[in-house]
């Protein structure tokens, strides 16, 4: 009788058969094996069999290929920075291990996160310190203006490590693929290469997590600046990883410093813009303030609050105009008069009336408080309240006498008859499109008065109208409206 010759080794099967019993279950029967495979470099498995060999395995040939990756330090720390570049990628306001304080934007009105590099992490406190001052405080040799629009995301020292030895495995790993037909790789050797690749493409993803969970902010001190620290703890975030697996490095921070600990705003309310700017206070009062004054101000005082951007600054604006907070007008900041009024046309600011957060010019915008807002000469010559002399009641312009004249109560000199209200108003003007936006709600307040109006439109162009345009932007809402057929 033949026997059957059998391949070297032993299957999985048989293996579990001999091990598994009361003191071993098959769960960590298997989970060893697993560990085998990776450790023992003489240990090859085709899929089918177990068995050891004078060839080196695959977790060999990685650990001789890590060696040489790991004599090439800038190698793996260039690989690091690409990882994380690449998870920050849209995001303009994360910066990417800045070497020295000018690898900051100054005056870049929005909140910046600076990222600093896997070497910080290996300083003494005390230098970390002194290099993050440096960093809020300067910007090349000059002072930081924008000192309230930056933070300093700190990598954690106990992940670095992690970081540096996954990737180091990954690039190893990345060699011994390229030598595949040179080591005369098996298939069952490619797989093995590929699971190795998910396992430390996971464990890296893993440390870049859990990388940058610290925040340090500027803050007022004594004798200069100061650190304000924030830290995740013991405060699991909510966003981890992507729909491509990757770790959500800036969306993390962001959560850390806006939702965790409440450090930096999306919003700000009108009233804190009055209070923190003092707009009516003073000697002489402080009746308005640039637009432009007030970005510098969120941005650069330390103590006042922090905002992601400027969308913020524009919607406590919007509101505070439609609340009747202040009054907003853009053009060059006017001129105050001795009545305490600024000298601009009345019907160029906006107050207590719906402004539009886009409308809101940075540059060229100016606010002003109620008071000094000019206030708009009598409409259609209809005469303000009559004074009754001596009793500092008023009246409707002139109490009428049949035949003409009005006499005032009490006798006393004739007053003229009242001008006759009137009925009909025409108005011609022309205007672009910001000065067609401020026309539009007074022409609102004539329709309220009078029920409707007739609106007239002529519009030249000297390259002619584009007809979709036209179509679109213009016939079709009009008709919808049912303005026009």
């Amino acid at each position: 009788m033949n026997a059957e010759l059998l391949p070297p080794g032993i299957t999985e099967a048989e293996l579990l058969s001999v091990c598994v019993g009361p003191d071993l279950d098959s769960t960590t029967a298997l989970a060893c094996l697993k560990e085998l495979k990776e450790q023992c470099l003489y240990l090859h498995f085709d899929g089918v069999r177990y068995c050891f060999k004078k060839d080196p395995n695959v977790t060999l040939l990685i650990e001789q290929e890590a060696d040489i990756v790991a004599r090439d330090d800038k190698r793996v720390r260039t690989r690091i920075k690409e990882m994380i570049e690449a998870r920050l990628a849209g995001h303009r306001n994360a910066i990417v291990w800045p070497e020295t304080p000018a690898d900051i934007p100054d005056r870049d009105p929005s909140f910046l996160i600076a990222y600093l590099p896997l070497e910080f992490a290996g300083k003494p406190r005390s230098q970390q310190e002194s290099v993050a001052k440096d960093m809020m405080e300067k910007y090349g040799e000059k002072p930081r203006t924008y000192r309230n629009g930056l933070g300093l995301a700190i990598p954690a020292s106990d992940q670095v490590e992690i970081l540096r030895r996954a990737v180091r495995y990954l690039l190893a790993i990345e060699g011994v693929k390229s030598k595949a037909k040179q080591l005369n790789l098996t298939d069952e050797q490619k797989d093995q290469l590929r699971e190795r690749q998910a396992t430390e493409t996971a464990a890296a993803e893993s440390a870049l997590l859990k990388l940058y969970t610290e925040v340090w902010l500027p803050r007022t001190q004594e004798g200069g600046i100061g650190i304000e620290t924030v830290a995740a703890g013991g405060r699991p975030l909510q966003t981890t990883l992507n729909d491509k697996k990757q770790a959500m490095i800036h969306e993390r921070i962001v959560e850390l410093i806006t939702q965790v600990y409440r450090k930096v705003f999306d919003k700000t309310e009108p009233g804190k813009i009055v209070e923190l700017f003092k707009l009516g206070e003073g000697d002489p009062p402080q009746m308005g303030i640039t637009v432009a004054q007030v970005v510098e101000g969120f941005f650069s005082f330390l103590g006042f609050p922090r905002l992601m951007t400027t969308a913020a600054i524009r919607k406590g604006i919007a509101k505070g105009v439609a609340e009747g907070h202040f009054g907003y007008m853009t053009g060059p900041k006017p001129g105050l008069s001795a009545a305490g009024k600024f000298q601009v046309a009345p019907s160029k600011v906006r107050f207590k009336t719906p402004v539009a957060e886009d409308q809101i010019d940075l540059e060229s915008g100016f606010l002003m408080m109620p008071q000094a807002i000019p206030q708009a000469e009598p409409v259609g010559g209809i005469e303000p309240p009559v004074l009754v002399p001596g009793t500092g009641e008023t009246l409707p312009p002139a109490v009428g006498m049949p035949g003409g004249g009005t006499t005032p109560i009490g006798g006393g000199q004739v007053i003229p008859p009242p001008a006759v209200a009137n009925k009909t108003v025409d108005l011609t003007f022309s205007a672009d499109r910001n000065g067609l936006f401020t026309a539009w709600n007074a022409i609102a307040n004539l329709a309220d008065m009078a029920g409707e109006v007739t609106v007239s439109i002529h519009a030249e162009s000297e390259k002619g109208f584009d007809e979709t345009k036209l179509q679109n932007g213009v016939y079709e809402p009009l008709r919808e409206a049912d303005l026009i057929e």
